[in-house]
């Protein structure tokens, strides 16, 4: 099936379709189960995820994190952060999330909403779920938080939008942190390892 891009901005920007495959659509150009040595060698990948090694907050080590920042070649996206199983020798991507930094919360907060409406056409058959305003377990301080919507597949793979609203000692202890909005794709085997492992 022909792949359709995901572009969101304002608002979503999508096929007159319906879909029951998150598979079928792209953030940033990347879709789930695509191997990444189709257009990046291992070495690249590598020291991709040794650089990004001190934004893994997981307490489970099964996932390498690959980021990519380019505003110009993913707009609307400031970066993409992928998932792919460190057992997995072709870095098939089983989670993607496109990143837009800087963002207002409220804004976020409203925008997300007019997504989710457009989220609930493209995904007539899934199941709707929201979530949050949750404390962000990367932040001891419990001053961030991060709320969502999200849909369920029939096959369990997710799609959805979150909120990231950070406190100020978190943002000031990173610096490169800021609040923000996720658009992201799930494998129902990410989702579940992200519910009932990752923090373990």
């Amino acid at each position: 099936m022909k792949k359709l891009l995901v572009i969101i901005i304002l608002s979503l920007f999508f096929s007159s379709s319906q879909a029951d495959d998150v598979r079928d659509f792209q953030i940033g150009n990347f879709s789930l189960n695509e191997s990444l040595l189709d257009n990046f060698t291992k070495e690249k990948l590598i020291s991709n995820w040794e650089y990004q090694k001190k934004t893994y907050t997981f307490n489970s080590n099964k996932y390498y994190k690959i980021v990519f920042n380019d505003k110009k070649k993913y707009k609307p996206y400031d970066q993409i952060i992928l998932y792919t199983l460190r057992s997995d020798e072709l870095f098939k991507i089983k989670s993607i999330t496109g990143i837009r930094s800087s963002m207002d919360i409220q804004k976020c907060r409203k925008e997300k909403i007019s997504i989710s409406d457009d989220f609930t056409k493209l995904f007539p058959n899934s199941s709707k779920q929201t979530y949050g305003p949750i404390k962000k377990t990367s932040d001891p301080t419990g001053k961030s938080f991060e709320d969502g919507i999200y849909f369920v597949l029939n096959n369990g793979d997710q799609a959805g939008i979150s909120c990231i609203d950070y406190g100020k000692e978190f943002l000031k202890k990173y610096s490169y942190s800021s609040d923000h909005m996720q658009i992201f794709l799930d494998t129902k085997k990410y989702a579940t390892w992200l519910q009932t492992e990752a923090w373990k």
